[in-house]
């Protein structure tokens, strides 16, 4: 009985052992999936900052950075994107998605002083084609406009400088 008992709990630990890799597997290649596939059009114009597109960034590395004015690691940061996007390193290379917001965005942009590219996406669709999933979300293009990397994680200027290396 007791021997029984020991091999169901084995078998128990390798289904779930088993379980919890193909679990991240799948996560694994469902992030992999978006690598390196044709970012999807911005709307055709900005709510705040200089006009632009995603086709004007072509031939160079790019940034676009999903927040909300609701979001508080949006709000932690936003001063650091302001100042990457003002730096050489990163002037004209960031773009902004106002993301399913319902908030108050203008309140959010003038806070910071963004001077960068905003676009709105009120009802999530173009989140959804760039498969966010959680705020704030960047997603860095390579210079051919394909998406490189998505990083759920807050920005730095460091961590916005290298995204954009490794995306060249």
């Amino acid at each position: 009985m007791l021997a029984r008992l020991l091999n169901h709990r084995q078998a128990l630990r390798i289904a779930l052992g088993t379980l919890a890799l193909a679990l991240l597997a799948a996560g694994l290649l469902a992030h992999a999936s978006t690598a390196r596939r044709r970012a999807p059009a911005l709307p055709s114009r900005t709510i705040s900052g200089p006009p632009t597109t995603l086709g004007e960034l072509h031939g160079r590395a790019a940034a676009v950075v999903f927040w909300a004015s609701w979001c508080a690691d949006c709000h932690a940061e936003a001063s650091a994107v302001e100042r990457f996007a003002r730096s050489s390193a990163g002037r004209g290379r960031i773009l902004t998605v106002d993301y399913s917001d319902g908030g108050n965005w203008r309140a959010f942009v003038r806070r910071y002083g963004w001077s960068l590219p905003v676009f709105a996406d009120p009802n999530g669709a173009l989140g959804d084609a760039f498969e966010i999933r959680s705020l704030p979300t960047t997603v860095f293009l390579d210079p051919e406009g394909r998406i490189a990397s998505i990083s759920a994680a807050r920005q730095t200027v460091s961590s916005l400088a290298r995204g954009l290396s490794a995306a060249a």
